[in-house]
């Protein structure tokens, strides 16, 4: 079809710009809305396209023409013929045009099966979807409210006023040199002194976790987990090859008779631990207990993972093994994703130089390089403090949270164990619950996280793991209430 000419109204700020001599080719552009002009011819093009009104083979007005027309600028008219090829609309041919191609048919994906929550992927997707019709007081995430303060002070505004200068540079593997800088001062305070060089930034605690078995771990290798402990760690291990081990986890700490016993009988090379926080617990280990850990690894070549992803939560000073020990046995692991938002991924390993050598390899040759912009980002909240004030928002949130959902798990006859700060409780469900609990809760659009998923052999448990800032919601006492009242079948 040969170009037609383009016709506009004068009349500001909106416009109507007619596609030819036939007036249902028509768009109309609005100058006061903040859709910018691209976007508002892009998606006014396209809607006529997959309509039929403009068919393929369709010549539309060249590019200059539109903008002298319309007085639109021709980076705009630019800028909208792009977004139209990029969603397969339209195609420019050199020397003759811009033309409109047949849209492909595009198939709605087919809808997933319901995540099942007995199994750990079934629930970190359920967890991880955060749909507004489900309740999930088992997730491990913060509420996304709780999160929005984070952002406040003036840290996206000065993170995008640095974006431009940071984009065209490849981030180096290890991280960059400002944002370690950073983590070895927030290091120091917890009596952590590690240099730069024995630091490496990481895609948020998953990734160091993944990185550490890599590099010092082969498949048949024995490890030692915690029971129960972090649920979607033992998958993680037991896909690189792993033999787990668990070590029963106790309110002061990791049961030692059970490490002492496993590291003579089961040559373990690795016990990953939560001290700080534990999840799902909450209980922190004692000094005392982190003193004999600590002999026991050092006189049977054990090394110690020490997960710390929740450790911020702690009001208090609690002690790490990495303070107790400096590096010689423990590898660190942190991360600032699960309080700023689970859109982030940053997370960070402190090791010994030699260590942190050949897991600084293994990033390079999985990964190659580090996210700069997240770093970027984590940058500005370290510097500004904003980040200690929302963690320090955070606590006095979640300590009110817990006061009420442990009185409205009591009334309902659970027992609570755990320690007082943090994100979880640890609830042991009445003796008469029904079997089917976690699924009859599915069934009524809650989703809750049972004790089995946190014991490495899947053993029977009556324990559930509630987070607090997600258990406040009166519906969720409520439902709990009707299922407890059910009867087995």
């Amino acid at each position: 079809m040969a170009q037609s000419p383009v016709h506009a109204t004068p009349a500001q700020p909106a416009l109507r710009l007619v596609l030819g001599s036939n007036a249902r080719l028509a768009i109309e552009i609005d100058r006061q809305v903040p859709l910018p002009l691209a976007d508002q011819i892009a998606g006014r093009l396209a809607t006529l396209i997959r309509a039929g009104t403009l068919t393929q083979g369709t010549r539309l007005p060249s590019i200059r023409a539109l903008a002298r027309r319309s007085g639109i600028g021709v980076h705009s008219v630019v800028e909208a013929y792009a977004r139209l090829a990029a969603m397969g609309l339209a195609v420019s041919r050199a020397g003759s045009g811009v033309y409109v191609i047949r849209p492909a048919t595009l198939h709605p994906p087919a809808p997933l099966p319901a995540p099942d929550p007995t199994l750990p992927e079934g629930v970190a997707m359920a967890m991880l979807e955060a749909r507004e019709d489900v309740l999930c007081p088992g997730s491990g995430v913060l509420p996304a409210a709780w999160i929005e303060g984070a952002w406040q002070g003036g840290v996206l505004s000065r993170f995008h006023r640095h974006l431009p200068a940071h984009l065209p540079h490849i981030a180096p593997p290890q991280g960059g040199a400002a944002i370690r800088q950073h983590v070895c001062q927030r290091l120091a305070t917890r009596g952590i002194a590690v240099p730069p060089e024995c630091v490496l930034m990481t895609s948020g605690g998953s990734q160091a976790l993944q990185l550490v078995a890599q590099t010092f771990l082969a498949p048949g290798d024995t490890v030692l987990v915690e029971d129960p402990g972090y649920f979607m760690l033992f998958p993680m291990l037991a896909q690189r090859g792993l033999r787990l081990v668990p070590v029963p986890r106790l309110p002061d700490g990791p049961c030692l008779d059970a490490v002492e016993t496993a590291c003579r009988t089961e040559a373990p090379k690795a016990f990953f631990l939560q001290p700080v926080l534990h999840n799902p617990t909450s209980w922190t280990a004692s000094p005392a207990n982190l003193h004999r850990l600590l002999r026991l690894a050092e006189r049977h070549h054990l090394l110690l993972v020490e997960d710390d992803v929740y450790g911020d939560l702690h009001a208090g000073e609690p002690v790490r093994l990495m303070q107790l020990d400096g590096g010689a046995s423990v590898i660190h692991i942190s991360s600032f994703t699960k309080l700023i938002g689970q859109g982030t991924r940053i997370g960070f390993l402190a090791a010994s130089p030699e260590r942190a050598q050949a897991l600084l390899r293994t990033k390079i040759t999985t990964a190659l390089t580090g996210s700069g912009m997240e770093e970027l980002l984590m940058l500005e909240m370290l510097s500004s403090g904003q980040y200690r004030r929302h963690v320090e928002t955070l606590r006095t949130r979640l300590s009110a949270a817990r006061s009420l959902v442990m009185e409205r798990l009591r009334q309902l006859g659970f027992s609570i164990s755990g320690g007082e700060d943090g994100l979880f409780l640890w609830a042991e469900a009445p003796p008469d619950t029904p079997h089917d609990l976690v699924l009859a809760a599915r069934d009524r659009g809650m989703v809750l996280a049972g004790g089995t998923l946190f014991r490495p052999g899947r053993q029977p448990s009556r324990h559930l793991r509630f987070n607090a800032g997600r258990s406040t919601d009166p519906r969720i006492p409520e439902l709990l209430r009707d299922l407890l009242q059910s009867k087995n079948p």
